[in-house]
Parts: structure tokens; C-alpha cells; sequence
């Protein structure tokens, strides 16, 4: 069975029109915007759509950041996954860097863990290194799994 190669066209209003319509949805970074206009549009069409809507400013990095880094905050995800997210977005880290530093991490980490485990789960050790696990793959530092386990232990006033 052979697959057709649909012929990508070299249509400019039609590649700003689509890139419009992608970002009347949700917010895209300038390398996603490109890559979903880049399979439909040649590369000139593609390049010459971004460029037009960064110039009116329908798409902005800083407010795709913005919106990235409430995203992370809201899954309790860590700094180490949102900046791993914004590498892979095409996100410069110096546009989160100031919220990475402004955030108080550990009460995130904190939060999480009391919404997903019960007390008696944080006072065992077997299962507190369980726990620290998760927040490392969530993406938190070492530091910051310890000190909101502490935090949620206290919480709980267990000791």
C-alpha cells in the first residue's frame, strides 16, 4: 500500500490564517507554531506566517512561558521538569528563570504530597523513600523532596 505525499502549499494568507486559527485556541511557542504550519506550508510560507503573527502579537514566548510555568505549578511539577519542558518547547530558561526564583518550590512539592499520600504512608521509611522517588521523577531537587517531606510530616505532626 503506498501513502501519498500530500504537496505542501506555498499559500501565505492561507499558512496566516491557519497560524491565526492555531492561536485563537491555545498559546504555542514560535517552534511549535512552525512545526504544525511547516507540515501543511512550504518553509517560506511557514517562516513568513510566525513572522507575521510575532510582529502583530498574536504569538509571544513570554506568554507561552507564562502559561507554561502556571501549568507546572498546577501538576506540581518541579523547576528541573519545567525548564526540561521549556528546552524542549523552545523556550529560552532566561524567560522562566525569574519565576524558578521567585517560586517557593518546597511548598509545591509539600502540597503534593499531602494531596496524594496519607499520613501513616509519609511516617513509614520504606515508603518515605518511595515518596521522595516520586517527587525526583516530578522533578524537584534532592533538597527540596527532603525538606517537603519534613514539611508535610509536620503538618501531620508526625515525627
Amino acid at each position: 500500500m503506498f501513502v501519498r505525499k500530500k504537496e505542501k502549499s506555498s499559500d501565505v494568507s492561507k499558512a496566516k490564517n491557519s497560524a491565526i486559527a492555531f492561536l485563537a485556541r491555545r498559546e504555542y511557542s514560535k517552534q511549535e507554531l512552525y512545526q504544525k504550519l511547516f507540515l501543511r506550508y512550504t518553509k517560506e510560507a511557514s517562516l513568513e506566517a510566525l513572522s507575521y503573527c510575532i510582529s502583530n502579537n498574536y504569538q509571544s514566548d513570554f506568554r507561552y512561558s507564562q502559561m507554561l510555568c502556571r501549568h507546572t505549578v498546577n501538576q506540581f511539577y518541579g523547576p528541573l521538569r519545567l525548564l526540561r519542558d521549556a528546552k524542549i518547547k523552545g523556550i529560552s530558561s532566561s524567560l522562566i528563570q525569574s519565576f524558578i526564583d521567585e517560586t517557593d518550590w518546597d511548598e509545591i512539592a509539600k502540597e503534593f504530597l499531602l494531596k496524594k499520600y496519607t499520613k501513616e504512608e509519609l511516617s513509614a521509611y520504606e515508603q518515605s523513600q518511595k515518596v521522595l522517588a516520586s517527587l525526583a521523577r516530578r522533578g524537584f531537587s534532592n533538597s527540596s523532596c527532603i525538606r517537603a517531606l519534613e514539611l508535610a510530616k509536620e503538618s501531620f505532626d508526625v515525627s
